[in-house]
């Protein structure tokens, strides 16, 4: 386990990289400044590592970028119709910061902060490092003290595990994922377009113009977004088709298939042909967010050979259902202070 300086914050505090290791060198860097996830090297089918996500090389580059980058989202990922919903009879008012509603925490969300650097272990076979937030009563209008855990453990099998933990003094919402961006093969491809992916999702959720959910769970078949067998991403991605046509590519919630809670559920796989890298997802979460970088911009470099560009890389973002608290069909995700939210997200890299 190696612990750096990785630069300091506009109040003085300092960030720090943690870089660790397993023993088929795989190498992942972490930093506790969102709680981010900076870098995945991973070998491909001849051994060769590469960098296969979006991350910079110094923490001015992520003060100054929003793109999410691997970061902890929080206290709700996604989208928050209005920046408003009804908790137990009361109208909760949440900072708007997309338009009229509210995206992935609001004006100060969790990928904006910098964590308390909870625990580190340098177990040989299994390292990790756990991070931990206390977001305020009222912070961007959430309401309770939220105790935040996040721990990352690259495990001996090639399986990044991020572990979310949550508890709270009185009721609140919470729906926590990772903002990784993947490309499997970044030194030969500025897009994604011949990666091919799998997923375990025969519905998604019918969205508006704003991407705010219907409340409608659709089928997949005879749509652009049917993955249900291997499909190279890029062969409907520039369709003038509906569901697809607004968003420049896709940005779609996928409902996994027969989803067991506390279970580690297969969600999706993506596959690159010339590299042999394979990303596997599994979670305890009912579903993911599809997102293809349609709106990614070169104005800030990566720091480790990737490329920032629209369709450079893509995000599967596990999580409950976007604007789940307007929702009664959707998977409640209240908790109370008798309740801990506790999810995990398994990222296992893979060749073949």
């Amino acid at each position: 386990m190696e612990k750096r300086i990785f630069g300091s914050m506009p109040n003085g505090e300092q960030a720090y990289l943690f870089s660790f290791e397993n023993s088929n060198r795989v190498k992942v860097q972490v930093t506790n400044y969102g709680a981010k996830l900076v870098s995945v090297l991973a070998p491909d089918k001849k051994g060769n590592r590469d960098n296969i996500i979006l991350g910079y090389k110094n923490l001015e580059h992520y003060l100054n970028g929003h793109q999410y980058l691997g970061a902890t989202i929080g206290r709700v990922a996604n989208r928050i119709a209005n920046a408003s919903f009804e908790l137990n009879g009361s109208r909760i008012n949440v900072a708007k910061n997309h338009g009229e509603n509210h995206l992935h925490g609001g004006n100060i969300g969790f990928d904006s902060i910098l964590w308390d650097i909870y625990e580190v272990s340098e177990d040989a076979e299994n390292p990790s490092v756990s991070f931990q937030l206390i977001s305020p009563d009222g912070d961007q209008g959430y309401p309770g003290n939220l105790k935040v855990v996040v721990k990352y453990t690259l495990e001996k099998d090639n399986s990044l595990r991020i572990d979310f933990e949550a508890s709270t003094d009185k009721p609140t919402v919470v729906n926590l994922t990772n903002h990784a961006y993947f490309n499997l093969n970044p030194i030969y491809y500025e897009n994604i377009y011949k990666h091919k992916a799998k997923f375990n999702a025969n519905t998604y959720l019918e969205t508006d113009a704003n991407l705010i959910p219907t409340g409608r769970v659709l089928e997949v078949q005879n749509t652009p977004l049917d993955f249900r067998e291997f499909k190279e991403i890029g062969a409907d991605i520039n369709l003038q088709v509906e569901p697809i046509m607004n968003t420049c590519g896709y940005d779609q919630f996928f409902v996994v298939n027969n989803y067991l809670p506390k279970n580690l559920n297969f969600m999706a796989e993506v596959e690159e042909p010339i590299s042999g890298r394979v990303l596997q997802v599994l979670s305890t979460l009912p579903g993911m967010q599809f997102y293809t970088g349609n709106f990614l911009d070169t104005v800030l470099p990566t720091g480790y050979g990737g490329i920032n560009g629209k369709h450079s890389s893509f995000c599967i973002e596990p999580s409950y259902f976007p604007d789940a608290p307007n929702h009664t069909n959707f998977k409640s995700i209240v908790i109370t202070e008798n309740d801990k939210y506790n999810e995990t997200i398994l990222f296992k890299f893979l060749t073949r």
